[in-house]
């Protein structure tokens, strides 16, 4: 029976590792989603946030530029590492519940 708590203390620091790095990965991206707006017959990207409980927009670039591809993907990035860290999490609280059988 200790083997098994031996692994579940090994799939512990692995997950508490993992999430810091997660967490280090996603305070490097930016916060918010992407807004399209129509100006002049021509279509802009904008990174939408809150900030002091208002809405900012901050400008990227036209829709077609590289700078609004590079935004993009940043964001979807960060919604990827967004989910992967909830699932370690929900993974870091499964094993916390079966250490607790230990004590």
């Amino acid at each position: 029976m200790a083997m098994v708590f031996d692994i579940l203390e090994e799939e512990k620091h692995r997950l508490l590792s993992l999430k810091a790095r997660y967490e280090e990965q996603l305070s490097e991206m930016p916060k918010g989603s992407l807004s399209r707006k129509k100006r002049w017959n021509r279509e802009y990207l904008y990174l939408a946030y809150r900030e002091s409980g208002k809405v900012k927009f901050q400008y990227v670039g036209a829709v077609d530029s590289d700078a609004a591809e590079k935004a993009e993907a940043m964001v979807q990035r960060r919604k990827d590492l967004e989910k992967k860290l909830n699932q370690v999490k929900e993974n870091l609280a499964d094993v916390e519940r079966g250490l607790r059988g230990r004590r």
